[in-house]
């Protein structure tokens, strides 16, 4: 109970600053229809979960902790089970980056770009989890690129069934415009869960601990 209460005031802190920075944003784009408008809101709000999900640092609990593993596969033989799962999960997470990413942006609709994206975030979080109490792990590396080209190959499947055209590069004015708004988009996003998502989680936690409804769910 106390883990889903967490994620979701995660979640909602991040919310509250990440919609109307994004309808700003989109407000001056106006090639976008209003559903593909909707569909970049939906993909930041998925980073913000990766980002939650994968626990990054917040401002205020930075701390260093040099714990990485550099060997693949090394934790199967200590924990079968757990790794699986952790395989899996980690495979999942990323398979909607992979999708929404072509999807949205022309530029984008080649396998090489999107799986250079799904390992450049990756190795971005990792990265950043020398500054948590997580352990930086080469095992996430593969299984997030591995997660990102599932995502590509639905996103394919999933134009073939509905368009009935093939995802492919082309160059067009939404192709050149766009080239730089997927990092523009997970930027914002980590800024605001770096900054602003930490400050106002902390305050409606201490709202809630000081309320009669934490006494009831503890």
């Amino acid at each position: 109970m106390i883990r889903f209460l967490s994620i979701a005031i995660d979640a909602f802190s991040a919310f509250l600053v990440l919609l109307p920075i994004m309808l700003v944003m989109l407000h001056f784009l106006k090639r976008y229809t209003i559903g593909k408008k909707i569909e970049i809101i939906i993909f930041a709000i998925y980073v913000s979960g990766i980002f939650s999900v994968t626990g990054i640092p917040a401002i205020n609990s930075l701390k260093a902790d040099l714990s990485v593993n550099w060997i693949p596969l090394v934790d199967i033989v200590n924990s079968p089970a757990a790794y699986i799962k952790n395989t899996i999960l980690n495979i999942i997470l990323f398979i909607p980056l992979g999708f929404f990413v072509p999807r949205i942006w022309s530029e984008y609709r080649s396998l090489k770009k999107v799986a250079f994206m799904g390992f450049g975030l990756s190795a971005g979080i990792e990265a950043l989890q020398i500054f948590t109490f997580r352990l930086t792990d080469v095992d996430d590396l593969i299984t997030n690129t591995i997660g990102t080209l599932l995502g590509y190959y639905l996103a394919i499947l999933f134009q073939k069934l509905t368009e009935k055209v093939q995802i492919h590069p082309h160059t067009d004015k939404e192709n050149i415009n766009g080239k730089y708004e997927p990092f523009l988009i997970l930027t914002v996003t980590f800024l605001i869960m770096f900054l602003t998502k930490p400050l106002i989680s902390q305050a409606i936690w201490e709202s809630i601990l000081a309320s009669s409804f934490w006494g009831k769910i503890r």
